[in-house]
């Protein structure tokens, strides 16, 4: 590992220190560098050490050529120049402080915003050949019902690969879940796996701390990521160590990677080689995902063409037994991340609209940053226009003045800088710690993000000319010497139009964080068509129905249990369909369904309602294996007015097997297992067998119960089954995980939220005390020809509410705009109402009469004899 510091920070130190100082500073450097390397590590070290740069970065230490500051020299002249610049900011402390605060503020927030974006649009990238990787997913039609499935059958890829020259590699994979591990007396079992061939490790793009990319070759072997191996090993070398998998495999750790990085749309802790298990690996097999790599020159439609004729017998196979179509679909890697999520997808899935909301925030961040930024210093070059008037006339150069602006801005970004890289480094932390945003910080060396960064300052430094255009205005500092009324008034005025922009991103940001919280409200509050508050789910690592029969049996007895039963089904685990019959005009039609085994007590404990016939009973025997269940939308969907007593047969088997043939006895509502984001589809619902097993354990406790009831509940479990984990959550809490990414969104537009109206407020009240400085004579003058203070306040308060006017009907279109981008997100959601636009404009309304009225009130008091005495 390299134990040195950053080699462009201490050539930047080099650059710029004194040569007498430097073997002092850089020597005291090195050494702090070292001292952190060893507690705290590279990482913490590297980012110390170039704060530590940028720390001595001070005037005191920087290199000067002989005769620097000579009278009449450039560097004498630089010198007065930046002596002014801190002379103007220790008069004018709050507008200063205001200044630097709010642009550090907006340009830190807005490049954790890029960071966060580049991070999203970069996914799978950091792959060496991701440019010719694809996967293969497949699309099934059944009677003009079309399924979308990331999985393909497993010997898809060797077929390809053998039949295709255009291809030039390929690996397949299959998802093991979160499998238990055993190491000697530890138990580990929250490590997502995947079980992957030997040709995963050559086409993905890993860094190997131990091992190779053979790791995977043969049988029985595992390689982990370094988390994991920590996990298990701690400080020892994990290499050809042993662990069991299950409850008899023993795998050999072949390799050690580093973690998977966070823009990786596959995340896994463990991989173990795919000759470790065996495979029905047949093409009525399809549960693999599978990855090809394309020879360089060759394109994606090169392959399609030849696809046909490698799958036509498998096509005919699928005719022939299911009477269905087959396709098969190529994504590139760098795609999957943004692409709608399909029937057994377990790639992180992004969505494009809100990246689009937080780009446009990242923009208007910018720019509030750099308005707020020209606004205060345009209203402090007004109050100056009569020095500079002076200094005019006795021969000062526009270039001068000019001069001392570029003073004031290296000094800005001198200070600046550092409170950015401050921020980000907090907003990186933060956004780990307690946003779940992980976020690499290699990403701030992505091209990408390095342009952006530019930019800012690129845009910052050019609003430097437009201060510098209006002092070459030799008409507003000449009428400012002639003391005409309203004159220099002239910045404050374009100040008030700056301000107007600030307002509008925060009418727009109010707006937005409104409709995002009514849309998580209306998530929580919606009727989903089951209950699952005071809900706990238990997941079974084995789900033996003589088993979990005699669990349910026993925890049914536990005082504080309303009802408990078992599902298949679970929010968040991958959703398979199966081929049904179901009853038609034309006779038996096939269909692909989703589909559920649950308990006789499932519906019960979970209030599902059964609006249509009834539910199932446990003294029916024929429903054990002849009796179904179905929700509104199936009804719909099959063309049933009256659905009670339809066949349907199924699932269907290879060779037109049944599983079980019977009839409706039940409908019941629809409720929502998925997220509001996709739509309720049909439902098949059947009762749990010895074939049918129900890996969830669903419990409603009584709201009224004792706090020991969880640990009686574990207890009844580990008598069952003591050899595995109790892992148990509520269901309500999982059914809010499902939004983890819209919960990113939410807590980045609050944060937003809170800068830019701090912002807005801080630019209004310097603006408001300046205008106050500036009209001290003229509210005078008023006040002795007999105004009242009342119209004093509102003569000060007026050209502020004025510019929000114009604010909110700026802010209007956009609210509307990013509102609705948003929502569509949700197949279900609230409805964009007139309170949307108008409650944002109240709030904006009341900052801008508290920020402005107080000045007003102080405009209003003033004594005209204090101010006229000395005119």
């Amino acid at each position: 590992m390299n134990t040195l510091p950053p080699k462009w920070a201490d050539r930047f130190l080099r650059w710029y220190c004194n040569p007498d100082l430097l073997e002092e500073i850089q020597g005291d450097a090195h050494e702090l560098y070292f001292e952190r390397l060893t507690n705290e590590g590279k990482r913490s070290a590297d980012l110390k050490y170039m704060w530590d740069v940028l720390r001595f970065f001070r005037w005191s230490n920087i290199r000067r050529r002989e005769n620097e500051f000579a009278p009449g020299s450039g560097g004498a002249l630089w010198n007065l120049n930046f002596k002014m610049t801190v002379r103007s900011a220790s008069r004018n402390k709050l507008i200063f402080v205001v200044k630097i605060l709010s642009l550090s503020a907006c340009l830190g927030f807005a490049l954790l915003l890029t960071a966060y974006v580049v991070n999203e649009l970069t996914f799978d990238q950091f792959h060496v050949n991701h440019d010719r990787i694809y996967r293969i997913s497949s699309r099934v039609s059944f009677q003009d019902h079309v399924t979308h499935y990331a999985v393909s059958p497993l010997p898809l890829g060797q077929a390809l690969l053998d039949d295709i020259p255009e291809i030039e590699n390929y690996f397949r994979f299959m998802y093991e879940d979160k499998p238990i591990y055993h190491l000697e007396d530890k138990i580990f079992y929250d490590e997502v796996t995947l079980a992957a061939d030997s040709n995963f490790l050559n086409v993905l793009t890993f860094d190997f701390l131990k091992g190779n990319r053979h790791a995977l070759t043969g049988p029985d072997k595992i390689a982990l990521t370094e988390s994991t191996a920590a996990k298990f090993f701690g400080d020892q070398d994990p290499m050809g160590k042993s662990v069991v998998y299950g409850q008899d495999i023993l795998l050999e750790v072949a390799a050690v990677i580093k973690d998977v990085p966070a823009n990786s749309h596959l995340k896994f802790d463990a991989l173990i080689s795919w000759e470790t298990f065996d495979r029905n690996d047949g093409w009525d097999n399809l549960n693999a995902y599978t990855y090809v790599l394309l020879r360089p020159g060759a394109s994606r439609e090169e392959v399609e063409n030849k696809m046909h004729s490698v799958l036509q017998t498998f096509h005919e196979l699928i005719v022939r037994e299911y009477k269905a179509t087959f396709q098969v679909l190529f994504e590139n890697i760098t795609s999957i991340h943004f692409s709608e999520t399909l029937n057994e997808d377990i790639a992180e899935k992004g969505n494009k609209n809100s990246l689009f909301i937080l780009i446009t925030v990242a923009g208007l961040f910018l720019i509030t940053g750099l308005v707020n930024y020209l606004n205060l210093t345009l209203a402090e070059l007004n109050t100056s226009l009569k020095k500079i008037g002076i200094l005019r006339i006795f021969g000062g150069m526009v270039q001068g003045h000019g001069k001392i602006l570029w003073a004031e801005t290296i000094f800005t970004l001198l200070i600046v800088l550092p409170l950015v890289v401050l921020f980000c480094y907090l907003g990186f932390q933060l956004a780990s710690d307690y946003l779940a945003i992980h976020i690499d910080w290699h990403i701030v060396l992505h091209p990408a993000f390095t342009a952006v960064a530019f930019g800012f300052l690129a845009i910052l430094v050019a609003s430097n000319r437009v201060n510098a255009y209006l002092l070459s205005k030799t008409s507003h500092i000449m009428n400012s010497l002639r003391g005409k009324m309203g004159t220099g008034l002239r910045g404050i005025y374009i100040g008030k139009s700056l301000v107007a922009v600030q307002l509008s991103f925060s009418i727009i940001m109010i707006a937005l964080i409104i409709l995002i919280i009514n849309q998580f409200h209306f998530i929580r509050d919606a009727n989903k068509g089951f209950n699952d508050k005071n809900t706990v789910v238990i997941k079974l690592r084995r789900d033996s129905f003589n088993e979990v029969t005699a669990f349910n049996e026993a925890v049914r007895k536990l005082s504080g249990v309303a009802g408990v039963d078992g599902c298949s089904y679970y929010p968040e685990m991958i959703e398979t369909k199966y081929v049904f019959q179901v009853e038609s005009e034309t006779g038996m039609k096939q269909l692909l369904v989703p589909m559920m085994n649950c308990g006789y007590g499932y519906l019960n404990a979970l209030r599902i309602n059964v609006i249509q016939g009834r539910g199932f009973d446990g003294s029916r025997t024929e429903d054990a294996s002849h009796s179904f269940i179905i929700n509104e939308t199936a009804a719909k969907t099959f063309g049933w007015k009256n659905a009670i007593g339809k066949k349907i047969q199924g699932p269907v088997h290879g060779s037109n097997q049944l599983d079980r043939e019977g009839s409706v006895v039940g409908v019941v509502k629809d409720f929502n297992f998925a997220s509001m984001h996709s739509k309720i589809e049909p439902l098949i619902i059947f009762l749990s067998n010895e074939g049918w097993g129900s890996p969830f354990i669903y419990i409603r406790l009584n709201p009224i119960r004792s706090n020991n009831l969880i640990s009686l509940i574990e207890k009844e479990f580990k008598a069952q089954w003591p050899e595995l984990p109790f892992e148990w959550e509520y269901l309500d809490a999982k059914y809010l995980s499902l939004y983890e990414k819209d919960f990113q969104v939410k807590n980045i537009s609050e944060i937003g939220l809170v800068i830019s109206i701090l912002i807005s407020c801080l630019g209004i009240f310097s603006i408001s005390a300046l205008v106050v400085t500036l009209r001290t004579k003229e509210m005078g003058i008023r006040k002795v020809v007999g105004a009242t203070p009342a119209q004093l306040f509102l003569l000060h308060t007026k050209s502020f509410l004025k510019f929000l006017i114009i604010s909110v009907l700026v802010a209007w279109p956009v609210t509307w705009y990013l509102s609705d981008h948003w929502l569509q997100n949700f197949a279900y959601h609230v409805d964009i109402t007139a309170w949307y636009f108008i409650l944002p404009g109240c709030i904006a309304f009341a900052i801008t009469l508290v920020m402005s009225g107080y000045h007003g009130i102080k405009s209003a008091q003033v004594n005209p004899v204090d101010i006229l005495k000395y005119e």
